[in-house]
C-alpha cells in the first residue's frame, strides 16, 4: 500500500521545474520526494557518485566472496565453521559498508 495516498497537481514555471529536475538528478530521489523532503525541513544531498562506485566495488568483490563459499558448499554437501565464520564476516563487512555511506551522506 502506498504510503502517500493524496495526489496533487499544480503548475510551476520553467525555472522552478528546471531546478526541480537538476535536484531530483543530483539526489537521485523523484521529483515528488523531493518537494516532500523540501516541505518537510530536510535538506536534499546530493548523491556521492565516487563514494557509491568505491562501495558497489567493495560489495561486487564481496559478493564474489560469498558466492565462492555457497560454491563449496553445494558442491561438498557440507561447510566448515571456517567457512560460515567468514559468510558471516563478509555479511557484517556488506552491512558496514552501507552504514558508512548512510553516515556520510
Amino acid at each position: 500500500m502506498r504510503a502517500n495516498t493524496n495526489k496533487l497537481n499544480f503548475y510551476v514555471d520553467d525555472d522552478v521545474k528546471k531546478k526541480l529536475k537538476k535536484l531530483s538528478k543530483e539526489s537521485g530521489l523523484t521529483m515528488t520526494a523531493v518537494i516532500t523532503k523540501l516541505i518537510m525541513g530536510y535538506q536534499i544531498q546530493p548523491l556521492k557518485t565516487e563514494e557509491l562506485l568505491r562501495i558497489y566495488k567493495e560489495l561486487n568483490h564481496i559478493g564474489g566472496n560469498i558466492n565462492q563459499i555457497a560454491h563449496i558448499a553445494n558442491s561438498e554437501r557440507h561447510i566448515t565453521n571456517d567457512k560460515i565464520n567468514e559468510a558471516a564476516k563478509l555479511m557484517n563487512d556488506i552491512w558496514s559498508c552501507v552504514r558508512s555511506y548512510g553516515r556520510n551522506t
